[in-house]
């Protein structure tokens, strides 16, 4: 049992144990301590180690000042009167606040927090929203006085933080809000754009790691620096201002969330080489990591998470920290979660289960919460202890789990759209692209691929109808899936904010076209924010998916200030022709814009596709056979 610790039930020691004992002998929690040997390459960029995540718990700790001034900070923004913080960042800039959103650890009768990661205007109206629905009354004026926005970027060139704080300045200006510039924050890297930015209008910046360094990738940004940090103070300082408000932050709040954190994470520049060594043949990430690399050298690459209710809402963070961190070259595993039959897919995900939950082939067992503090505490250990995981994987399998070059082409590809005069150019905007009632389907960058001789011929073959979306995208499907590995998982992807009528219907062709139909799992994805998440393992990772991008020409105008959407539509855009330059298998369905009817529309579109892929599937199979029949006569003929 876990008790108070993590522990790795279910797994085969006795198929591991080799492989633990010389990650223990080469002494792999050393080298990342140390920055040195195979795991400080494996975890730089462009030369530099990227490994302060690693002892950034400790670090911390010892510098009490430091988390006093972070209370501090967190002191001064209430002090002003803020009620509403909106967290505006991609990515592992983003990702642990949503975690806390999610687990109820941010929002309290007297401070609420609001992640922003998005370009389409929707996502700024929710938001606006929610607050005028917590402040009870719209007067914009009266909302803005209480409201600020943090922009968080942990890259130079991060352009979407500065799309929203824009916004929200010229909101300010246009309702004449005075001292504008104690409404804006900004935690980032010196001499970025948002740095710029900031410095332009006076607002304060911070670091984001406590020591003013640059060594931590987004994705490991939590829980030692500001992207947990600040938003744990913020809660917890709320709290306790409301009970005792002449107590003055000294730090203590933040030491025993961080010091819980600690004790589970357990990495220390205290132990002995013995203890170092001894600690990584027991720790259960370790362990988890050696599991799965070894799993995907047999050519199963893939994790189902199955969550207890009280830790769901954790799967997004830990997907992004692993295909972000090692979808390279071919290589690293993918993470699925959701409502799926993993037991019934083809692929055999090893199911891991988070807490309580049921049917999992191994589980990660947690220690049970129960104040405020000691939730933030094991949610923080968990951050830590994910990435060795994710260091063990990469060193086994000789991953660079440092950067993700594979998404700077897209980031080009979506300025270059942006900043081009007139309309971002879709090829499905063209006449003779396949159709179904208003959506059109996309396929360009499969015939510049070199595929489209042969899906004609497979619909042709089939009675298909080549003008037809929904007899298409079977096609493609049925086309990719007769190869084998080269299709095990799809996804569907909508570029803007995602209602939960659209999100119901991909949950249902997830379950029919994917898992019933394929025997494969799915990915329900949402752009932009999963452009910044699982979209270098898509590019660059294991080359055995389908993507499907669904996007919106048109966009809900902004309820207050000016927003535009040109952004949005040239990261899809972007995107599918970085997706196209790996020779990856991605096509889009558009349409004019996303509405009740629209919606209607996909839900019957995936249903034609469902049941034509079913006839295509089993043609296919019946002329495979005959292939196969005929070859094996060949052979035996005289």
């Amino acid at each position: 049992m876990s008790g108070d610790h993590f522990f790795l039930a279910g797994f085969d020691s006795g198929q591991v144990e080799p492989i633990i004992q010389k990650l223990a002998e080469e002494d792999i929690l050393g080298q990342l301590l140390r920055r040195e040997g195979r795991m400080a390459d494996l975890g730089s960029e462009a030369g530099e180690p990227k490994l302060d995540w690693v002892d950034g718990l400790e670090k911390a700790l010892s510098r009490p000042e430091w988390l006093a001034q972070c209370e501090m900070e967190g002191f001064e923004i209430l002090k002003q009167g803020m009620r509403h913080v909106i967290w505006a960042g991609m990515g592992g800039s983003v990702q642990a606040v949503y975690v806390l959103k999610r687990f109820g650890l941010l929002d309290s009768p007297f401070l609420h927090i609001y992640p922003c990661d998005s370009t389409d205007p929707a996502s700024l109206n929710r938001i606006l929203r929610r607050i005028e629905r917590e402040e009870q009354t719209w007067s914009p004026s009266s909302l803005q006085e209480r409201t600020m926005m943090i922009g968080v970027s942990m890259g130079m060139t991060s352009e979407e933080p500065i799309t929203h704080l824009e916004w929200f300045d010229g909101l300010l200006s246009q309702l004449r809000i005075e001292g504008r510039e104690h409404h804006i924050q900004v935690m980032t890297l010196p001499g970025s754009y948002l740095d710029l930015f900031a410095e332009a209008r006076n607002c304060r910046r911070v670091p984001i790691q406590l020591d003013g360094e640059n060594r931590t990738p987004g994705r490991m940004s939590a829980p030692a620096t500001r992207v947990f940090i600040r938003p744990a103070a913020l809660r917890l300082l709320a709290e306790t201002m409301n009970q005792d408000p002449d107590r003055r932050p000294d730090g203590s709040l933040l030491r025993a969330v961080l010091q819980r954190a600690q004790d589970l994470y357990g990495l220390s520049w205290t132990m002995s080489e013995e203890a170092r060594r001894a600690f990584t043949g027991s720790n259960p990430f370790v362990q988890l990591g050696a599991v799965v690399a070894e799993r995907a050298r047999a050519g199963k690459n893939q994790v189902a998470l199955a969550v207890s209710a009280e830790w769901s809402g954790f799967e997004p963070w830990l997907e992004q920290l692993v295909e972000e961190s090692l979808g390279k070259e071919g290589k690293g595993f993918c993470i699925f979660y959701g409502d799926q039959d993993w037991k019934r897919l083809s692929t055999e995900p090893l199911v891991l289960g988070l807490g309580t939950a049921k049917g999992t082939d191994i589980q990660l067992q947690l220690p049970k919460t129960v104040t405020l503090t000691d939730r933030l505490g094991v949610l923080g250990g968990l951050f830590a202890g994910f990435k060795l995981t994710v260091a063990t994987f990469g060193y086994l399998h000789d991953i660079v789990f440092a950067g993700q070059p594979a998404v700077e082409g897209y980031k080009a590809y979506a300025r270059k759209y942006r900043d081009a005069p007139g309309d971002v150019p879709f090829t499905a905007l063209q006449r003779d692209s396949p159709a179904w009632e208003s959506l059109c389907l996309d396929i360009s960058s499969l015939a510049r691929g070199g595929v489209t001789p042969e899906l004609d011929r497979q619909i042709a073959l089939r009675g298909g109808d080549p003008h037809n979306a929904a007899d298409v995208l079977a096609a493609v499907l049925a086309l990719r899936a007769r190869k084998p590995g080269a299709l095990r998982y799809v996804d569907f992807t909508f570029n803007g904010e995602m209602p939960e009528t659209l999100a119901s219907v991909f949950e249902q062709a997830r379950r029919t076209l994917a898992n019933e139909r394929l025997a494969i799992p799915a990915k329900i994805r949402t752009g932009p924010s999963d452009y910044h998440s699982t979209e270098q393992s898509e590019v660059d990772g294991p080359d055995e998916l389908v993507s499907i991008r669904f996007v919106a020409y048109q966009h809900e105008a902004p309820v207050a200030g000016r927003y535009s959407d040109k952004f949005l539509l040239a990261q899809a855009r972007g995107t599918q022709q970085a997706m196209e330059d790996s020779g990856r298998w991605v096509v889009m369905v558009t349409f004019p814009e996303l509405n009740p009817e629209t919606v209607n529309q996909l839900g019957r579109f995936f249903d034609a596709v469902s049941n034509k892929l079913d006839l295509f599937l089993q043609s296919m199979n019946e002329t495979t056979d005959e292939h196969r029949a005929a070859h094996r006569n060949q052979k035996i003929s005289p």
